[in-house]
């Protein structure tokens, strides 16, 4: 299950280091922020950048939220915590599994590849995005993205995942 903490803008390291060091180790409790990679074009050449997916969000996998929340709640809030309305709230199974099949361990989202058909048919061959093309909403190809939606800590939100086109074979050989 995770938990997710509303931390400052910018921070997101910063919280993950200290709430990491916070929990006991029989919590058992993975603590991270997700990262998403794009690519994104500088100077005529495809550099791939990484973003955090949720600025301002820290989460914690573990199987004990309750003793989580606790421990988190003794701690000063100038440490951590961005205000003083409720900071750590439980995504719910639907929100973890969703975010599970995107990020890696680490809370890294990689680039998916995809295919375009001669139809203009969009498949998706590998990374977060596999088996998932029932849930992109739009893709678009200059910006090498694709929009998801989800419905992420109560509210509905777009993702923005990167892509990666796979060239194809027959258009390179006809352009050399």
């Amino acid at each position: 299950m995770w938990c997710v903490v509303h931390v400052k803008d910018g921070g997101e390291g910063q919280a993950e280091a200290f709430v990491a060091g916070l929990l006991p180790g029989e919590l058992n409790a993975r603590c991270f922020h997700l990262i998403r990679s794009r690519r994104k074009k500088y100077e005529g050449k495809w550099q791939t950048v990484y973003e955090d997916l949720f600025p301002g969000y820290v989460f914690i996998d573990t199987d004990q939220p309750e003793k989580v929340y606790k421990e988190l709640k003794k701690t000063p809030k100038p440490n951590l915590l961005f205000s003083d309305d409720e900071y750590v709230s439980t995504l719910e199974e639907h929100e973890t599994e969703l975010m599970e099949r995107l990020a890696d361990r680490r809370g890294r989202i990689g680039i998916s590849r995809v295919r375009i058909g001669a139809d203009g048919k969009i498949s998706y061959l590998s990374g977060p995005l596999l088996g998932m093309g029932n849930r992109v909403r739009r893709v678009n190809l200059h910006k090498r993205i694709a929009e998801i939606e989800a419905e992420i800590m109560g509210r509905k939100r777009l993702l923005y995942l990167g892509i990666e086109i796979e060239a194809d074979e027959r258009r390179n050989a006809c352009e050399t």
